[in-house]
């Protein structure tokens, strides 16, 4: 059964993605994902949502003004996974704390998440994390006009 994204969900992976460098810039973009979380109501909350392994997939195609010179570029990106970070603790959130994080927070179903919990740290000096499986249908695009050299 696919996970449903909840619209709040949608609406923070875009903001993320809109701040986020170009897709030209691979290690300014990871390290990017690995310092800002999804942005959430919360001020300081003691979970934090992160994209992790982002999937990019980048089309040329005609654009379809006519123009010979001009292409449709479309960069697509999709979350490999989805990591919980317990805020600055090395230690685990019990599964009460991040099911109702899920749950509330962005309106998923643990079940359909899987999470699992990971012995290595989102941050060196801490962070435990817990790695979800992403929605199928988290994707935000991108489109631009290319004009080609002529």
């Amino acid at each position: 059964m696919a996970v449903e994204t909840s619209p709040r969900l949608k609406e923070a992976f875009a903001a993320l993605m809109s701040r986020a460098p170009g897709a030209a810039f691979h290690r300014a973009r990871s390290l990017y994902f690995n310092k800002f979380p999804l942005p959430q109501d919360e001020q300081q909350p003691a979970l934090r949502l992160y994209v992790v392994d982002e999937q990019l997939e980048e089309t040329i195609q005609p654009a379809e003004d006519g123009h010979d010179a001009h292409r449709l570029v479309t960069l697509t990106s999709r979350p490999g996974a989805l990591a919980v970070v317990h805020w600055q603790r090395a230690d685990a959130p019990s599964v009460e704390q991040v099911n109702d994080y899920l749950m509330l927070t962005w309106e998923l179903d643990p079940e359909q998440v899987n999470p699992q919990p990971l012995k290595q740290p989102w941050f060196r000096e801490g962070g435990h994390q817990t790695r979800l499986t992403a929605p199928s249908d988290l994707i935000w695009r991108k489109s631009s006009l290319l004009t080609l050299p002529g």
